[in-house]
């Protein structure tokens, strides 16, 4: 581990392999062997984004506190990926796909929430849940403490579709509606809520057209 420690301090973390990145960040007991062996178990570090705590935790010398520490990980890399561009306005439900583009070859569901201001530039962006291939376990109380949190005011809301057909669910629409509703007593305006899929995009604002936006 301090050969590690050495080489990236040396030359970077690029010139260390992906089973020594891992073996870095599960702790200073840990070696290029569990790293291996984690990469094993999930394939790729690519397959990294799709395991739950208790899968990591049951790899053989990881546990819950490697596996929590490797997800911590995992999480700021995708936060630090995410282009924030708040001289850029998102129009249309068009630029809301392009922002998160990322979205289309997610393995698993995630649900995003965009703050914008008057001018629809934005503010904040947030990975609100992250489910499973077929859905995501959410409520609006969780979206809006969230948002209450952050002090968002106008919204665009967005989720994927591993499936690749952005066509939106009963699911997806009566959720939507609960969501528009309890936002109009917050004071909250969600200006749209946008699915996006490796076969494209919609817009369930453009799509439902008797469910009444902010």
């Amino acid at each position: 581990m301090h050969e590690l420690r050495e080489r990236m301090a040396a030359f970077g973390a690029s010139v260390l392999s992906d089973a020594e990145v891992v073996a870095l960040i599960i702790g200073t007991n840990a070696d290029p062997a569990l790293g291996r062996r984690v990469l094993d178990a999930v394939g790729t570090p690519h397959g990294l984004l799709s395991r739950r705590l208790r899968e990591l935790s049951g790899i053989p010398g990881i546990g819950p506190q490697r596996a929590q520490r490797l997800m911590a990980a995992i999480e700021l890399g995708r936060r630090a990926a995410v282009a924030m561009e708040p001289g850029r306005p998102l129009m249309s439900a068009g630029d809301v796909a392009d922002r998160l583009a990322r979205l289309k070859s997610e393995p698993v569901e995630q649900f995003v929430a965009i703050s914008v201001n008057a001018r629809n530039r934005v503010l904040g962006e947030w990975t609100v849940a992250t489910g499973w291939e077929s859905g995501v376990n959410l409520t609006p109380r969780q979206v809006f403490v969230l948002l209450m949190k952050e002090g968002a005011s106008r919204v665009l809301l967005a989720h994927n579709h591993p499936s690749g057909d952005p066509t939106p669910s009963p699911e997806d629409v009566r959720f939507t509606q609960r969501l528009v509703e309890a936002a109009r007593t917050l004071d909250i305006r969600v200006l749209d809520h946008v699915i996006v899929a490796s076969g494209g995009f919609a817009s369930i604002r453009e799509q439902v057209r008797e469910m009444e936006f902010g």
